[in-house]
């Protein structure tokens, strides 16, 4: 998951300069990872969960790994106080699928082209 930018986030956690990072493992390795958990006031005064980097090894999806993570960062979001969370996923994609079936509100879309 180096290239999902998980490489960078822990070498930020082995630094202490990020919240935590929540991670579930298979057979005694990491199979995903959600995080950093952190909170930030938005414009407005509300918390927010900052968006996270989150994966699951394609080799372990579809064993529940991305649902149990999603659902203990939201655990711990509103655990921490947070009022609300916006997410950024691919249209279709796993992360995408799973925030569907979670219940969660399409707030609108964005198209990207490189030039």
């Amino acid at each position: 998951m180096t290239a999902d930018g998980f490489g960078f986030l822990y070498g930020q956690m082995r630094a202490g300069t990020t919240g935590p990072v929540l991670t579930v493992l298979d057979e005694g390795a990491v199979a995903g990872a959600i995080g950093p958990m952190e909170i930030l006031t938005d414009p407005s005064g509300r918390a927010r969960l900052l968006p996270q980097y989150f994966g699951v090894l394609p080799e372990c999806r579809g064993l529940g790994y991305g649902r149990s993570l999603w659902r203990a960062a939201m655990h711990w979001g509103y655990q921490h106080g947070a009022s609300y969370q916006l997410l950024q996923t691919v249209v279709g994609g796993a992360s995408d699928r799973l925030c569907v079936s979670e219940g969660l509100s399409l707030l609108g879309f964005v198209h990207r082209q490189d030039v």
